[in-house]
């Protein structure tokens, strides 16, 4: 009987995907390597065979949250031909990954924060890691911006600075999302979306007053 082919790069993501899981419940500090082995169905010994410590499964957990969220942000853009739309569909998706409803995407995303900052940290040396894997999803943005301005939909003077830009989007919905989980109610979250979107429309668009802001974030957040 011929040995058994086994697929490694596959193998690898479903050991990954499994301790995205584990990781996401427990948090970094709290996950071992056994419970990992044990929701991934492999034995311990097979686990050290695809990632040698449990910082590189850490980093590989967290490479397939972001290939998660780059997919679900695609999905939910697709059907929209309108860069604007698409812009507040990029926004109100981000929020949403970092709701309170959305448990398992929050305690990731503060687990990142905590190893990126603290000195003992999976990321604290290795920040370059995080910004690398925000690339993919700062360029959707960048696109989103650019298309506008091809299309004639936004104005064209914001194409020479749409790098700094689309890094300050981010920042806001990364700044507004923090305060929409440490302060539960007292911030109002499409309240800030909706001004801040108005103010966008503002900055952006070549022709505001054909969109319907309010309606366009109730729609888009919170879905």
């Amino acid at each position: 009987m011929s040995p058994k082919f086994v697929d490694r790069g596959k193998k690898a993501k479903e050991i990954a995907t499994a301790a995205l899981h584990v990781f996401s419940q427990k948090g970094y500090g709290a996950s071992s390597v056994e419970q990992i082995a044990v929701a991934a169905g492999v034995a311990k010994g097979t686990m050290y065979e695809y990632f040698p410590s449990k910082d590189k499964l850490y980093i590989a957990a967290v490479m397939v949250f972001v290939e998660n969220f780059e997919t679900g942000l695609t999905e939910r853009m697709t059907p929209f031909d309108d860069p604007f739309f698409r812009l507040v569909e990029y926004i109100g998706f981000s929020i949403e990954n970092c709701s309170m409803e959305n448990e398992s995407s929050v305690q990731i995303l503060f687990d990142i924060l905590q190893q990126s900052v603290l000195e003992n940290g999976v990321f604290y040396k290795k920040k370059y890691l995080v910004r690398e894997m925000m690339q993919g999803s700062r360029k959707m943005l960048t696109d989103i911006l650019l298309e506008g301005v091809s299309k004639g939909i936004f104005q064209v003077n914001i194409a020479r600075d749409v790098e700094k830009l689309a890094a300050n989007i981010i920042a806001f919905l990364d700044g507004a999302s923090l305060h929409r989980l440490i302060t539960e109610n007292y911030f109002n979250m499409p309240e800030q979306l909706t001004a801040a979107m108005k103010f966008l429309a503002r900055i952006l668009l070549v022709t505001p007053n054909d969109y319907d802001v309010d309606k366009m974030i109730a729609q888009a957040v919170g879905r």
